[in-house]
């Protein structure tokens, strides 16, 4: 940090419990200005142990100090007997001078020691000066011995232990000595201590060593009583095991001051257990300080080990490491336990770990006047494996008010350095690179580099890099949100101090408490004026405050508050821009003497308490073990959602297993769910919601109970609750009452019906009177949209909830006999919640048939009720301890089903039985099927069972409950009550069941849940990408990688011949132009296109279609208006409007097209619509997948494309005048492909998908299509087959494909008859892109290779294949024959669709799934930096800048998911250096070029591509390489390019061509341009030379190029060493300009040199005297203005003037036409004529170029089409002069201009006419 103002030393000696290891975390440096007060040193002195030990054993003695001096300091230790004499006789063993060193194992000097343990104020550490002092008194008498530490002036801490030792020979002895530490300052003592709470000093300590003699007769007696034992003895000392083990103690643990111990159980035979004080080991672990334990233990191994936190002797809380289980200690020695887990090894900070820090914010501070309200940008940095820097992540900042501000959170990938540029312009701002892990001290432009802490976080920037600096943010703004720290919990058992919060109750007081480590700061904070946020308060610390408590009172000091009415002294962490302090709820320390706990985070953001867990370093709130999650093959895993609810402890970022032991029944147990019921109150409240819902458990006041609700309902004033009338609230949140105030325990087990609406919402379960989602399980209120602002629950999605197979009887009782039911019941079953390693999935795993402990059913006051319960997140609880259950949760579970015709299923006795669903349990169960309620068991209540009954062919269907009661929502009470609800659509169609259940009454949970819907025979086709290997750059492209398409033929070989059944609502297909009408149809008509409409070449039956071909390429940068030049526009047939209205039922644009290119990869096409007021929408097809169906163009084949038009809607092009786009009056369709191929077009139709489900309950094989394959006997397309997507919708297949993303799959229901041939193929994937691997699974497992050669069955025969696991291909193929038909076995790989672990059976259920992994493969490109021939680096370090894009990512245009059309990397490399970047996807376009700055003294010389490796279509051309990705291969060889730089100053020059009035059917295919220079020598231009003077290379420019060219490597001066400097002059000069064309050459402001080709046009004048004879010797001169005063001169500048030759004629050529919209006027004069003949008598006015309109005479003959020509003839017929008569006769002049044609001349220039062309195919090279 560079400080420019004169700073006063600031000196701060801090303790550290390991030698010489410096401890900054919690250090406070306080830096300032001098003041007038004394320096003052304040000291602490502590010790490692309390206990007393015996001679020759050391004492450890750890010392503080802090404070501020001026100049240096002297530290004395004073060593001190009891009655205050020189302690002479105690030895600092660890502080030796060299000579008195005897023992380098257990001994130290001073010297080592004291090593760097000085910190300066620059951060770098130095060792001090050190001597141990005896004064003497006159008699030489030693009265005071000290070890004297002298410190610098500008040292600011210091650290270092130590270890005394006293010996003696004395039997018995008690030696006590007096530790003392002072600071002077030139002799004055300037130490400050407070005192301890036992009145002692901090600043001085005192150690005891005490021994007793034993006598002879004690001995013998003990030598005798050992006899018998001595050998055991021996045996057991010989196998103590030491072990050392570290503990990352929480941070609440640290900051309250908590003394942490190891207590173990190390011999299970006499119950042996042993406690470790552990020892901080001045180290940490993420923000924990690490503790240690170095112990030994009997046997080897633990049976149980906790990290306990005791406080004044007093038990606080702890950690179970291991919970009765024998664990060895040789595994977990040398390990840490950190936050629930054990790590593998203990390591601290790193600075070589470059993740470290990922997730920390970083501050930009913009201390200067200079604007950045368009942003601040960091960019972040780290070394590719050749040390060169290279950008890993640019981010914009978030701004702050006022944009002075400014925050930024370290990214998760690996990154060391930073620096902060302009967002506008990318201006640097201050240093040019900071490194935050304290590393390159040295290196060029990094000039910062500390480690990133709470008091290094923000970059203060004052606008130059020498001025700004690293640190804290200055003042800040702190806030407390008193949210829930403010509840009541006055009247709770236990509660201190009235059970008061922060702020106290009825006030809103919040008091703080500041330190900057020596100064202190107080007083009350300020509400903010945030209406959203009623409960946070503000206040303003200086600079250098960076230690804050909050209180209900006026706090002035540390002490520790008795009840929780003030929170910790607290650290303000670093980079957070509002700081905000979240206090916790009260539960528990309400019931405590403690400090309030909390978090930190930014102000007004979502509370969250697993990141107050985090922040803290401690254990998940709940803790969830991790497994391996294997599918079982007769287990159905139903898809499900939990929801657990954050009790008010949980809610503080705690785990309730560490929650008191406390038992009793109280409101403490009864009511912890206060926070999450007040939110759920105001929800209620807000939308007036009829019933309200709570969870815990409410007490009533009945009879004679004890710990009412009414005693604490005052402090939560729920919404719905009146003391005087509970009845209605205790009926539905209390099992004892109905709503009449009936009790007497009859209603224990009794539902409260009506509680919710009868219908779903969107599949929202909705609140009785249907206002709004019912909170429970409504994720958006659950996650923070709630009055707390606050997560109050943590929901687990897509949970796999097993089911297995059980016999039940039609009540749903175990019955050998009866009807196999899916089967759950969490009194013989307990499941635990448990997170798959490898997927990181949830799922719920059964671990244990009979039962755990804590799964056991307890009351309120933890009794045990004898039954096992449903408590998925109870696994590492205590056993049998209510306190510490984790109650409170939710469930949602949701599946498809169908139903026999008549509503039964036939059992093992051959009789048919009614399909039912069945559950028993508490508390409320809600199941709804197609989102009505079907079955009601609402209510904390009891156990009470319920039963929906689907027997019968009718749509409404029963359900019972054994119990109900009159509730809020019901008058039904009664037992057995029975209600109806109505199917949607008949049995036979699908239809969902969605079941929600919670426990929210405490105590027990139960859940028996049982159904025996018929299973489907499925086959599930899967898709999934695997990107791993890509480079992190491609990261967000890749997020999706878009859709694949499948192919799914059948081949029944049973059955007779069975045609699709046709939709409830078939297809509607409307064609928007058949393409009868060519003027309806139309191009740009850019040179060398095509729009025809044509017969189709492909002979596909496709009548008349669109052939279509644009030159060149659009690429991924150009505009819109490039992708305009390429359009065909179809308008309606016959002139009108379209009506595609969605009320319609119009869903999609669907047409063919066809690539005719067999070497050009297929991607999207453009599309657009134009409605009749000119609005057009378009996008390319890519974006405007209809049902994820892939919109990529095949090759040489026909390809459907479909539009969803609600995707399209959005993509506004052009705005009319009308708002929006009308779909009833669409008038135009518009396609363009970006290639340089041919395509076809089919006709464009508007289409109605066809609609409705799957028609038939297909148990029956003869009911299931055979799509045509009986009768043809081969494989055909599944179309008209139904599916299921991922998204629960069902979709027909047709046009032979289906397509589906990554992550996603369709499901096939009873689509195939049982022993068909299926065939499944992957269709249209890239090799090149894409290495493509197929698994089989039965039931959700791999296939048993064992099943694809069966031995013993009937129906199918094994054909050689040996595995179906990852196998290459895009077909599947197990090898099975179908034995019956092997005469009909497809020569196509297919798979037998049958059971393969049950092949014979006719009613086994088939659940296959064929699922495929696309392998992204990836290639690398190899980067050089060279200087040029000859020449060396002048910069040391030197770094140069390249940058590279890619484009068209995997082939696929990928980069579009990031929201650009580009993807930028930056490289940086020295001269000499060589980079790799591997990891770019295949098919991915890239272009490197290289950045440089525009006043640097070196020039890109040229660029080489020295190994074109694998790579396609690598170039290198006007210093900028392009290229393709092509996959690494074993012996591929990565494209190496080379960019060579030189000092020589080299320039580039660029321009672009020009015709004028665009290109047409006569502008040339291509041109030729030469850069030339001026030669200084000979003052003549001549074609350039770069630096070795070879002849820069002519350039051909055609629309391939854009018509632009670039000449690199030119010379900027003709002598760049001589003074002054002489610069070339350069022009560009079109070579053979067409005939009827001049080149106009202009230098544009931008530098570039551009050429205009302009038209010329012909002037040809005939003269003639009469209506035959030529006229020669007649002058005419063309001017350029009607007075005829302006010559005009042709495009080289010659003079048009000139005389008719003897056939009379004369031609003007070259003359500079304009444009058809603005053509120059000249005026044509006759100046002189033959004697004897009339001149014209004015000019004749004449325009270049010259429109006609049909009906004008042209050439003598009238035309009839309108035209336009540059060459005109005019025709002049001059009359002889006479003489007049003598008479007096008039004479007359007869000038006579009989005729003026303008006539096409050159065959070359006919506007009219027809090329005839070849068929274009393709231009790529």
């Amino acid at each position: 940090m560079r400080g420019k103002a004169k700073q006063r030393v600031s000196l701060i000696l801090v303790v550290t419990m390991v030698l010489g290891t410096v401890l900054t975390g919690n250090t406070v440096f306080a830096t300032g200005e001098s003041s007038d007060e004394q320096d003052r040193i304040k000291i602490n002195i502590s010790k490692d142990s309390e206990q007393t030990v015996q001679q020759n054993v050391t004492q450890t003695i750890h010392v503080t100090a802090q404070g501020q001096c001026s100049q240096s300091v002297c530290l004395n230790v004073y060593l001190k007997n009891e009655d205050g004499s020189a302690a002479t006789d105690i030895d600092a063993v660890n502080l030796l001078t060299s000579d008195q060193l005897t023992d380098k194992n257990t001994q130290k000097t001073i010297d080592e020691t004291l090593k760097d343990s000085v910190t300066l104020n620059n951060g770098t550490k130095v060792s001090p000066k050190a001597e141990w002092k005896n004064d003497k008194d006159d008699n030489g008498t030693v009265t005071s011995k000290y070890l004297q530490i002298t410190m610098p002036a500008d040292a600011i801490a210091i650290n270092f232990d130590m270890q005394l030792q006293y010996r003696t020979d004395e039997a018995s002895y008690t030696k006590k000595v007096l530790v003392e530490a002072k600071a002077f300052e030139e002799e004055q003592d300037i130490t400050e201590a407070a005192k301890r709470a036992d009145e002692s000093k901090e600043n001085e300590v005192t150690v005891a060593w005490e021994g007793q003699a034993v006598s002879q007769s004690e001995s013998e007696a003990a030598d005798e009583n050992a006899d018998g034992e001595n050998e055991s003895q021996v045996m057991a000392a010989s196998v103590e095991t030491p072990v050392t083990i570290y503990f990352a103690a929480p941070k609440d643990w640290t900051e309250k001051g908590y003394t942490i111990k190891m207590n173990g159980e190390v011999q299970a035979d006499n119950n042996t257990w042993k406690t470790e004080v552990m020892q901080d080991t001045g180290k940490t672990y993420g923000d924990c300080k690490v503790y240690v334990a170095e112990t030994t233990t009997p046997q080897g191994r633990y049976y149980v080990l906790q990290f306990q936190a005791y406080k004044n002797d007093e038990w606080k809380e702890q950690f179970v490491a291991i919970n009765n289980v024998w664990t060895d200690t040789c595994n977990i020695d040398k390990k840490i336990y950190v936050n629930g887990e054990w790590k593998d090894d203990f390591s601290p900070f790193d600075p070589n770990d470059h993740t470290y820090f990922a997730g920390k914010s970083i501050l930009f501070y913009n201390k200067t006047t200079e604007d950045l309200s368009a942003g601040v940008t960091a960019v972040f940095y780290e070394k590719d494996s050749s040390g060169t820097l290279t950008e890993v992540e640019r981010i914009n900042m978030t701004a702050g008010t006022g944009n002075k501000k400014f925050s930024v959170t370290i990214p998760d990938k690996k990154c060391s350095y930073i620096r902060f540029v302009k967002t506008l312009d990318g201006k640097t701002l201050g240093d040019a690179y900071s490194n935050f892990y304290r590393q390159g001290n040295g290196e060029k432009d990094v000039t910062e580099s500390f480690v990133y802490s709470d008091s290094m976080y923000c970059y203060n920037y004052s606008g130059s890099a020498e001025n700004s600096f690293w640190g804290t943010a200055g003042a800040v703004t702190v806030y407390y949100d008193a949210t829930l720290s403010k509840l009541s919990y006055e009247n709770t058992n236990g509660a201190r101090n009235d059970g008061k919060g922060i702020p106290y109750p009825k006030t809103t007081d919040v008091y703080y408490y500041a330190t900057n480590g020596t100064a202190k700061k107080y007083g009350k904070m300020t509400a903010t004026d945030n209406a959203n946020y009623p409960d946070v308060y503000k206040v303003e610390l200086p600079d250098g405050y960076n230690q804050v408590r909050f209180a209900a009172y006026e706090v002035k000091d540390t002490k520790a508050s008795e009840n929780g009415n003030a929170t910790d002294l607290v650290t303000i962490p670093g980079g957070l821009m509002n700081p905000c302090y979240y206090g916790d709820s009260s539960d528990d320390v309400i019931y405590k003497d403690e400090n309030r706990g909390g978090y930190w985070d930014e102000v007004y953001t979502v509370r969250d308490p697993e990141k107050e867990a985090e922040q803290h370093n401690s254990k998940a709130v709940v803790d969830i073990n991790e497994g391996k999650f294997t599918r079982n093959a007769s287990t159905l895993y139903v898809n499900s959602t939990f929801y657990d609810y954050y009790t008010d402890y949980e809610l503080n970022g705690k785990n309730r297993d560490n929650y008191d032991d406390y038992q009793e029944p109280s409101q403490r147990t009864y009511v912890t769910f206060r926070q999450f019921d007040q939110a759920l109150s105001d929800y209620y409240y807000k939308a007036n919601v009829g019933i309200p819902i709570y969870t815990g458990h409410f007490q009533p006041d009945y009879s004679n109970w004890g710990n009412r609700f009414s005693a604490i309902a005052y402090t939560l004033e729920l919404y719905g609750y009146d003391k005087d009338n509970q009845n209605g609230f205790m009926s539905t949140n209390n099992s004892t009452l109905n709503a009449k105030g009936d009790g007497n325990d009859k209603y224990y087990d009794a539902a409260a019906q009506g509680l919710v609406a009868n219908a779903l919402n969107g599949n929202n379960l909705m609140t009785s009177d249907n206002k709004v989602f019912e909170p429970h399980f409504n994720e958006e209120f659950l996650t923070g949209d709630n009055s707390k602002h606050t997560a109050l629950a943590k929901i687990y999605k897509n949970v796999s909830f097993p089911f297995t197979k059980q016999k039940l009887n039609d009540a749903g009782e175990k019955d050998d006999n009866g009807v196999e039911y899916w089967y759950f019941d969490s009194a013989d079953t307990t499941l635990a919640m448990r997170k798959d390693i490898a997927s990181q999935n949830y799922y719920l795993e059964n671990v244990g048939e009979n039962g755990q402990n804590w799964s056991k059913n307890v009351n309120s006051a933890s009794a045990e009720q004898n039954a096992y319960g449903f408590f998925p997140f109870n696994e590492t609880s205590t056993p049998c301890k209510a306190s510490r259950y984790n109650y409170g949760f939710g469930t949602k579970l949701e599946f498809k089903f169908r139903l026999t015709d008549n509503g039964t299923v036939v059992g093992t006795d051959g009789e048919e039985h009614p399909i039912k669903f069945n559950f028993s349990g508490d508390d409320d169960v809600w199941v709804y099927v197609d989102g009505k309620l079907a079955l009601d068991v609402g209510g904390a209540h009891g156990k009470v069972t319920g039963q929906i009954d689907f027997s019968g062919d009718k749509k409404q269907k029963s359900a019972i409950v054994s119990k109900t009661k009159v509730s809020q929502g019901s008058d039904r009470e009664g037992k057995d009550v029975k209600t109806t609800f109505d199917l949607n659509g008949s049995n036979s169609d699908e239809h969902t069941l969605t079941m929600f259940y919670m426990e929210r009454g405490m105590w027990e949970s139960n859940m028996k849940v049982s159904f025996n819907f018929p299973q489907e025979n499925k086959l599930t086709v899967e898709k999934e990408v695997d990107t791993t290997g890509a480079n992190d750059i491609f990261k967000d492209a890749l997020a999706n990688v878009g859709t694949f398409d499948f192919e799914i033929k059948n081949l029944a070989t049973s059955g007779d011949p069975k045609k699709v059944s046709d939709p409830s609502n078939p297809e509607v297909k409307k064609v928007f132009n058949d393409y009868s009408d060519n003027t309806t149809i139309s191009g740009t008509r850019v040179y060398d296109s095509k729009v025809e409409v044509e017969k189709d070449p492909t002979e596909s039956g496709k009548e008349n279609i669109i052939s279509y071909y644009y030159p060149g390429k659009k690429n991924a940068t150009d505009p819109q208006s490039k992708t305009d030049e390429r359009l065909v526009k179809i308008q309606a047939k016959d002139g009108i409007t379209f009506d595609a209205l969605d009320s319609k039922g119009y869903k999609y644009l669907q047409f063919d097209v066809y690539n005719m290119d067999a070497n050009a990869s297929g991607t999207d096409p453009f599309v657009a619509l134009v409605d009749d007021d000119g609005t057009r929408i378009g996008e390319w097809a890519s974006f405007l997948t209809y049902n994820g169906r892939n919109n990529n163009i095949d090759k040489q084949t026909w390809k459907t494309i479909r539009i969803d038009l609600e995707k399209l809607k959005e993509k506004i092009l052009d705005a009319g005048d009308k708002r929006g786009f009308d779909f009833s009056k669409v008038k135009e369709i518009q396609f363009a492909y970006w290639n340089d191929v041919t395509i076809y077009l089919d006709k464009f139709s508007f289409v109605k998908p066809a609609s409705g489900e799957k028609t038939g309950f297909t148990t029956e094989q003869k009911d299931i299509p055979d799509y045509g394959s009986i009768n043809s006997k081969k494989l055909e397309p599944v179309n008209g087959s139904y599916y299921q997507n991922t998204k629960g919708d069902t979709i027909i297949y047709s046009d032979g494909l289906l397509s589906i993303g990554n992550k996603e799959s369709a499901v096939f229901s009873d689509q195939f008859r049982r022993g068909s041939y299926l065939s499944i193929a992957e269709k249209n994937v890239s090799p090149d892109v894409f290495t493509t691997t197929w698994s089989l699974y039965e039931n959700g497992a791999i296939v048993n290779p064992n099943y694809l050669t069966p031995t013993n069955s009937t129906t199918v025969a094994g054909g050689g294949q040996t595995s179906v696991e990852k196998q290459s291909g895009y077909e599947v193929n197990d090898g099975r024959t179908e034995t019956s038909k092997i005469e009909l076995k497809p020569t196509e790989s297919t798979i037998v669709f049958r059971s393969y672990a049950n092949p014979d059976s006719k009613n086994a259920v088939i659940d296959l799934k064929a699922k495929y992994v696309n392998k992204l493969r990836t290639g690398s490109i190899s980067l050089k930096k060279e200087l040029s021939t000859g020449e060396e680096e002048t910069q040391t370090e030197r770094k140069y800048k390249f940058i590279i894009e890619y484009r068209n990512v995997a082939g696929m245009k990928l980069e579009a998911n990031t929201g650009a059309d580009v993807i930028k990397q930056t490289i940086e490399l020295e001269a000499g250096q060589e980079t790799i970047i591997s990891g770019v996807p295949a098919g991915t376009d890239y272009t490197i070029y290289e950045e440089i700055p525009e006043k640097a003294d070196y020039s890109l010389e040229k660029v080489k591509v020295t190994d074109y490796g694998n790579d396609k279509n690598v170039k290198a051309e006007n210093n900028v390489v392009t290229g393709t990705v092509v996959a690494d291969d074993v012996n591929s060889t990565d494209t190496a390019v080379t960019f060579v730089n030189t000092v020589t100053p080299l320039i580039s020059i660029s321009g672009t061509k020009t015709w004028e009035g665009g290109v047409t059917a006569d502008t040339p295919k291509n041109i030729v341009v030469q850069i030339q220079r001026l030669n200084p020598t000979t003052n003549e231009y001549e074609q350039a030379k770069d630096k070795s003077e070879k002849l820069i290379p002519n350039q051909v420019v055609n629309i391939g190029t854009n018509w632009k060219y670039t000449f690199t490597g030119l010379l900027k001066y003709v002598n760049y060493t001589a003074t002054p400097k002489q610069e070339y002059q350069y022009r560009v000069v079109e070579l053979g300009t067409l005939a009827g064309y001049y080149p106009e050459y202009t230098k544009a402001k931008d530098g570039s040199y551009n050429i205009t080709n302009k038209k010329t046009g012909t002037l040809k004048i005939i003269k003639k005297a009469g209506k035959t004879e030529p006229l020669a010797g007649a002058k005419f001169t063309l001017y350029k203005d009607a007075k005829a005063t302006q010559v005009a001169t042709d495009c080289t500048g010659k003079e048009l003037t000139g005389n008719t030759g003897d056939n009379g004629e004369l031609i003007f050529e070259n003359i500079m036409a304009g444009t058809e919209d603005t053509p120059i006027k000249y005026y044509l004069k006759e100046v002189k004529t033959k004697a004897g003949y009339v001149l014209l008598k004015e000019p004749i006015e004449i325009k270049l170029p010259y429109k006609y309109n049909a009906g004008d005479i042209v050439n003598g003959n009238k035309v009839t089409e309108n035209g336009v020509t540059w060459n005109l003839t005019y025709t002049i017929i001059n009359d002889k002069a006479f003489d007049l008569p003598a008479s007096g006769n008039k004479g007359i002049f007869k000038f006579i201009v009989i005729g003026i044609t303008a006539v096409l001349v050159g065959g070359y220039l006919l506007t009219a006419r027809k090329k005839s062309r070849k068929k274009k195919v393709s231009r790529r090279g």
